[in-house]
């Protein structure tokens, strides 16, 4: 199975510049626990709510952006990989979420769930 065919496509995002109160409340709204950062198109990085809370620890949530938390070593995938591969790279790495790009751009997630979904379906 590829990675394509287990990815969501509908990829809520946010932007370096963003206020961490703002993405706060955009992962309540969309019932998830981390995103993807996108300026101008490229990934540049991923934010947590791990990386918020570390963000607590170093001061008011008021006062700090996205770019200052996130992480910007992120580990990628791409579309034509093998799940299985994403589901060992989560794995070793304690990762829960992999962005997919394709020619540079952001094209679908992958997470933990997915991978649970897609094994799930296969039994």
């Amino acid at each position: 199975m590829k990675v394509v065919e287990v990815m969501n496509k509908s990829v809520v995002t946010c932007h370096p510049m963003e206020k961490l109160g703002v993405i706060v409340n955009k992962l309540d709204l969309f019932h998830i626990s981390g995103m993807p950062v996108v300026e101008k198109g490229m990934l540049v990085g991923v934010i947590s709510r791990t990386d918020i809370l570390k963000g607590f620890e170093s001061g008011t949530l008021r006062d700090l952006m996205v770019q200052d938390v996130m992480t910007k070593e992120v580990v990628c995938v791409a579309s034509a990989d093998l799940a299985v591969n994403v589901a060992r790279i989560m794995s070793e790495k304690g990762i829960n979420r992999v962005p997919v790009v394709d020619n540079d751009k952001l094209v679908g997630i992958v997470t933990r769930g997915d991978i649970i979904k897609a094994a799930a379906a296969c039994e």
